[in-house]
């Protein structure tokens, strides 16, 4: 079998979130699964990237008028399609907190592209697998312009975001018009790139079985529940993983003590250097979100709770950016709270092996890796309950084997009671270390990830 991974961004060569972790983890572990599958996405301006080549072929597309010549790089991982006018920028998608104003054409134009090429044979994959709303017309290309009947897996990571442009990108990508209603690509006068993802693929899969749910109600579905109830038949869970091989503490370079399972111990060591560093009491519990600070991300209810929360027997620090930056770092006042918005993975790992507990009081959340990444490093978890950290965390108190904290309302009385659940546990030290263990014995691979959709791709094949 042979798949064909198309993203936006892929790890190592360009990255702006979770998105590109996954597409390295699919091709890397469908590879050893014995499928042959190769990434493909836009050569960036800042493509980090060794031994690309040019393979000499191109695809040539009309867009807005004019002829844009896609040239094929390739390396052993992945195809690179580059056309410097639409790509050749500083930014992947857009300055931050705006993207670009031919973001439409920049990436309806690669999906055009990839179609083209997967009808002429210079791709020659058995499935196409596409991601998010930036290759979502591919099989709208595929099926409706280029006639072809290769089979097209449709992942959705995040709903909230679905490339919605004006009616006039229908004209400026060469779609037929005949798509721009209800039925297809037209979503309230404009023209719904996710939305063709979805109806015209022959899977459509989410990152998680309970946000594959959600979306189908109207408090998740942003408009498009009633189009995902229609192809419930298709639409399918299936929980992201981690690599277990780049998220290791007993390898971590950027750690200060390697430790294990076996050897959790250690991990202990972990805090008492970041709490040092941090200006922080090591006898306290290190309470620690690693997240965008976003809305999404229920830090609302963070910021209402914040007062409270400063009156806790517990530290907690705070990593990441995003457009709440500033109300964060006023929390700096506060003697038991750091905010630190200069993300870096390099201290995100060093974090995740010396924090206790790791927080995500998520409005919403398609995943949640970041608490995957927590408890790989032996941090457990304090989460809402709510798509893929329902499916991931199974709370300790009201579930059989359960190994984390969970809560349901987005109420700062019920979040600060998750806190103090923390709080209690950690001062049971025989108890918390027991979950420690547990929470790094568990399996939220890659490989696990890569055989359900090696499965759903055998299902839809038709042969």
């Amino acid at each position: 079998m042979e798949v064909l991974y198309c993203a936006s961004e892929i790890y190592p060569y360009a990255k702006t979130g979770g998105l590109a972790d996954v597409g390295y983890c699919m091709i890397k572990y469908l590879n050893r699964l014995g499928v042959k599958a190769k990434g493909v996405m836009p050569y960036y301006k800042d493509l980090k990237a060794e031994n690309v080549e040019n393979t000499g072929k191109s695809v040539e597309v009309e867009l807005a008028g004019d002829k844009y010549r896609f040239d094929i790089y390739e390396n052993e991982h992945c195809y690179f399609l580059k056309n410097d006018e639409l790509f050749w920028r500083d930014f992947i998608y857009g300055p931050p907190g705006r993207g670009y104003g031919d973001n439409d054409i920049r990436f309806g134009g690669f999906s055009k592209a990839v179609a083209k090429a997967i009808n002429e044979g210079i791709f020659t994959p058995d499935i196409v697998h596409t991601n998010d709303w930036q290759t979502a017309l591919i099989p709208v290309f595929l099926k409706e312009v280029y006639r072809n009947p290769t089979k097209v897996v449709f992942t959705i990571h995040n709903f909230a975001y679905q490339g919605i442009f004006p009616y006039e990108t229908l004209d400026r990508l060469g779609l037929p018009k005949y798509l721009f209603h209800m039925e297809a690509l037209e979503f309230w006068g404009e023209v719904n790139f996710m939305k063709g993802g979805i109806i015209f693929s022959d899977l459509v899969t989410t990152v998680s079985p309970t946000y594959a749910e959600e979306i189908k109600t109207a408090e998740y579905g942003n408009g498009l529940e009633g189009v995902l109830r229609k192809y419930a038949y298709k639409l399918k869970g299936i929980l992201n993983g981690i690599d277990y091989e780049i998220w290791n503490p007993a390898t971590d370079r950027d750690i200060y003590e390697h430790y294990s399972q076996r050897r959790y111990g250690k991990k202990f060591r972990n805090k008492e250097e970041l709490t040092k560093e941090l200006d922080l009491d090591y006898e306290k519990p290190l309470i620690a979100f690693i997240n965008r600070l976003t809305y999404q991300k229920g830090v609302d209810l963070i910021l209402e709770s914040a007062e409270t929360m400063s009156k806790l027997r517990a530290n907690f620090v705070f990593f990441g950016d995003g457009e709440y930056r500033e109300r964060f770092l006023k929390l700096n006042k506060y003697d038991n709270f750091r905010v630190l918005t200069n993300f870096n993975e390099h201290f995100a790992r060093k974090l995740y092996s010396a924090a206790d507990f790791i927080l995500m009081p998520s409005l919403f959340e398609p995943c949640g890796l970041t608490a995957v990444i927590g408890m790989r490093y032996g941090a457990i978890p304090i989460v809402r309950a709510t798509g893929g950290l329902k499916d991931l965390v199974k709370d300790m108190e009201t579930e059989k084997n359960g190994y984390g904290i969970t809560f349901h309302a987005v109420e700062t009385e019920t979040f600060i009671c998750a806190l103090e659940r923390a709080i209690e546990l950690h001062d049971n030290e025989r108890k918390f270390r027991k979950y420690v263990k547990k929470v790094m014995s568990l399996e939220f691979s890659c490989d696990r990830m890569a055989k359900e959709y090696l499965s759903s791709y055998e299902e839809i094949l038709p042969n």
